[in-house]
């Protein structure tokens, strides 16, 4: 009668396998960790362009009386109902967008909301360059200069790492809103450091 021979490993062939896939994670761990990060940054200072970059397409299509814009500002209860939406002018890690139809840079109950973003994730800080962190657009499309408010023109969003260079990048994004209303986001380290290090409010990230 034949033996039937199972195949397997060896208790030394095992201590081996887990010592080289030990290894793999030490290497790999930290690599990874960075890559999600800085995916979890560039996905937030995107939202904040999309939503910018609507309010602007807004204000243009809807061609609201001088005085009047379509507006974006930060808000600390972004899951309210829209009549009770308003901005807190010192955050931005949640916000939205709506017609602002008499030019009071807020938000009144019978406005409309076009978009509103929930609230970043705990380990994001933003830092703007003005104190108010509001952002409001005319009907031609230009960014509304200081009116009731000081909007604010450049940001910067980081994290627990703050704001360093890696190379040509940085490990914080940045946003710029031109006075023709163009906005624009980056991860270079020559335009973070514009914002983070003589602009921003606070002078560090976070």
């Amino acid at each position: 009668m034949e033996k039937i021979r199972t195949g397997g490993f060896s208790l030394i062939e095992l201590m081996v396998t887990m010592a080289v896939v030990a290894i793999l994670i030490g290497i790999l761990a930290p690599n990874m960790r960075v890559f999600l990060l800085n995916n979890q940054l560039s996905g937030g200072v995107n939202d904040m362009l999309h939503s910018i970059q609507i309010a602007r397409t807004e204000a243009i299509k809807r061609q609201l009386p001088a005085g009047g814009g379509v507006v974006v500002c930060g808000t600390a209860a972004p899951t309210v109902a829209d009549a009770a939406l308003s901005c807190d002018y010192a955050t931005f890690k949640a916000w939205f967008v709506f017609v602002d139809s008499n030019g009071n840079w807020q938000h009144d109950a019978n406005e409309p909301v076009i978009e509103r973003h929930g609230l970043l994730d705990a380990s994001m800080f933003v830092k703007t360059d003005a104190n108010a962190r509001i952002v409001s657009f005319a009907a031609s499309g230009f960014a509304n200069p200081a009116g009731v408010k000081v909007p604010m023109r450049t940001l910067v969003l980081c994290d627990s790492r703050g704001v360093q260079q890696v190379g040509t990048t940085a490990t914080a994004r940045a946003l710029f809103i031109s006075t023709t209303g163009r906005a624009r986001a980056s991860s270079t380290w020559n335009d973070v450091k514009i914002v983070a290090l003589p602009l921003v409010v606070g002078g560090s990230c976070p």
